[in-house]
């Protein structure tokens, strides 16, 4: 969403410029400093003009000053409320301060006086989509579309959307299509790969990120988006994965990072610590589910809270969070340098990341190092951040062993216990009986994980328990098998493997509570590899259907054996795929004990260090400290 700017105005040459007309040149010419200077002087020397207005909100859009676009560009419609430039440019400072019902109802305003305005339609499907309206969304795509077919940047959008849906093989073909008419357009080279991502090409994925930062070396998100590639690659060693979140960090972070850092937080190691924590997943959203247990649980007579939020749509558990913060901060409009200032501030003495490379993360807040110690929680994308300024990584023994120091930028805490709880949602169905004693049923298999992490290593070892097990069949529940092309793809790479579609149940039973219900017909739960599923499998096990897991890289491949290895099922971690094939097999060779360890597995789990939030907030507070006593004796001992 590019705001639209006035019209040039040339001059004569005998003529004085005027402040307006320098603010405009400085502005053509992309030096914003200077621009600011003249546009004040503008305001306050010259007639308000509805031009002056509108530059005025442009200049201020690029410097990253949202509120007074919108302030601006008001001020020009007061005067003349019929140019829908106007408009268009209000909607887009409005959709970057996250007022995303305003921002439709501007961009709505430029569509009233100018319906075929391309951009206009393309930019409330920007607005909807952010809104999380995808009817909306798609027809506003579809609209600029039909008023301009060969208009690249919709059809990047509306891959960006359709990938997001789960619509993976529509949203190829609408990336491809953009990438015909704009062989440059680096949204389409980053769509493409989610799009690609989800179908589990991941190659394919990885090239089509690394062409967007190739056309934009600076294209933080792109190059993020290699790296949560990468996490599910199997032809890349752990080694090189982590190579590429250094590269990240030296590319993107370093840069800004200042070169004398001075924190003004007293350095008493017994007072009352500023914990801070900054996501974009205080929502309904599976980090916020993990997280607001331990939240619930901090000793708040030992720690003030405060939440740094990236959170355009609030949800009634965005309004939870914000009834236990001591502070509430939305980030949202913001650039990464005054998030930083903020933090800095608010002297917070320890802020905890949970975004990691995801969607909305602030690394590049944290990377100028705001604050004095700087955490990464493992609840985010479950990674290493890369960051040279993130000091910790809260893990286990379990997901981080002794010997995996060198795939971590920071230094890593095992706390001695899992470092995670889970508070089930509201709505979770009781336990099924086993589905095998029904009555002639197959025994059923399944796995309810994201497609990226089922690659050709995963389907070769699922077959093959298939082909093990007479009869069997597999349920695969995830999004983009609402796609019959999908299914359809999926079902020739088992055929390869002599597995028959027949023993195949492709599905999309989601969002909850119908995937809770959906346990109720597996018998045994597949783990993928070496990339584990984290919810999913939580899910499973407190539906009581017990899961395989193969223990694989650190530290995203080692969350099955973290999980499992909290109930006490270590047996149920394989440490090699021919050891995972033999544990699924003689799972469903003994049906009576199975179902004996699915009547137990929710009161086990219950009873378990998963459902200790105490014990949890504990063990993390003590970790968090441990980085806080360090930072005041190095405070203390440079004073002395």
């Amino acid at each position: 969403m590019r705001p639209k700017g006035p019209p040039q105005r040339p001059q004569s040459k005998l003529q004085v410029a005027t402040p307006y007309q320098r603010a405009l040149g400085h502005f053509q010419k992309g030096e914003l400093a200077d621009a600011q200077v003249w546009i004040d002087k503008a305001v306050s020397t010259m007639k308000a003009t509805a031009d002056l207005h509108q530059l005025r909100g442009l200049i201020a859009y690029r410097r990253g000053d949202y509120p007074t676009t919108v302030t601006a560009m008001d001020a020009a419609i007061a005067i003349n409320d019929q140019v829908p430039e106007f408009f268009a440019n209000k909607a887009a400072a409005l959709r970057r301060l996250g007022r995303l019902p305003e921002a439709a109802a501007a961009a709505r305003g430029a569509i009233e006086r100018d319906p075929s305005s391309v951009g206009a339609h393309n930019n409330l499907g920007l607005i909807l989509k952010d809104a999380n309206d995808f009817p909306g969304s798609y027809q506003a795509f579809k609209k600029a579309l039909e008023l301009k077919p060969d208009f690249a940047d919709a059809w990047a959008n509306l891959a960006w959307l359709l990938a997001v849906a789960g619509r993976a093989a529509e949203a190829e073909q609408a990336a491809r299509k953009a990438l015909e008419l704009d062989p440059r357009n680096i949204n389409a080279h980053n769509n493409l790969g989610s799009a690609l991502m989800q179908q589990d090409r991941l190659i394919e994925a990885g090239d089509s990120y690394g062409r967007a930062v190739a056309l934009d070396p600076g294209f933080s998100i792109a190059r993020s988006n290699v790296l949560f590639c990468a996490n599910y690659r199997t032809d890349l060693t752990a080694e090189q994965v982590y190579a590429l979140y250094r590269e990240w960090d030296e590319v993107h972070a370093r840069p800004v990072r200042p070169a004398v850092i001075a924190h003004r937080n007293t350095p008493d190691p017994d007072r009352r610590i500023r914990l801070a924590y900054i996501s974009p997943d205080f929502k309904h959203h599976a980090v916020a589910f993990f997280l607001e247990p331990l939240v619930k649980a901090h000793d708040r007579s030992r720690f003030e809270l405060t939440f740094y939020a990236e959170v355009a749509n609030p949800d009634p558990v965005t309004a939870r969070f914000q009834a236990m913060a001591d502070r509430w901060r939305s980030t949202v409009g913001m650039s990464d340098a005054a998030v930083a200032e903020m933090i800095t501030r608010d002297e917070i003495d320890i802020i905890v990341d949970l975004g990691g490379h995801s969607a909305g993360n602030r690394l590049l807040a944290l990377a100028r190092k705001p604050a004095p110690v700087q955490v990464a929680q493992m609840l985010g994308t479950g990674y290493t951040s890369g960051l040279s300024t993130v000091d910790g990584f809260i893990a286990d023994a379990k997901i981080a062993p002794p010997g995996s120091e060198h795939l971590f930028s920071e230094k890593i805490v095992r706390l001695p216990r899992i470092p995670l709880v889970y508070e089930p949602p509201a709505g979770m169905p009781g336990v099924a009986d086993l589905p095998a004693l029904r009555g002639g049923r197959p025994i059923t298999f399944g796995s309810f994980s994201r497609t990226a992490r089922i690659n050709e290593g995963v389907v070769e070892v699922w077959a093959e328990i298939l082909k093990r097990v007479p009869n069997s069949r597999l349920v695969l529940n995830t999004k983009v098998f609402a796609e019959e092309s999908t299914q359809a793809a999926f079902a020739a790479r088992f055929a390869k493997h002599d597995v028959p579609r027949e023993r195949l149940l492709m599905v999309y039973t989601q969002p909850q509570p119908r995937t809770w219900a959906a346990y109720g017909d597996i018998d045994v739960a597949l783990d993928p590899f070496p990339h584990n599923a984290g919810t999913t499998t939580i899910e499973a096990l407190y539906m009581g259907v017990p899961v395989v897991s193969l223990a694989d890289r650190p530290s995203v491949g080692r969350f099955g054996a973290m999980i499992l290895g909290s109930l006490g099922m270590d047996d149920w971690v394989a440490p090699t795929k021919e050891a995972y094939v033999e544990r699924a097999v003689a799972a469903v060779a003994d049906l009576p004990a199975l179902a004996k360890l699915r009547a137990e597995l929710r009161p086990r789990f219950e009873a378990s260090p998963m459902f200790d939030a105490p014990g949890l907030a504990r063990a993390t507070e003590e970790g968090y400290l441990g980085f806080w006593r360090d930072w005041c004796a190095s405070r203390l001992a440079g004073a002395a």
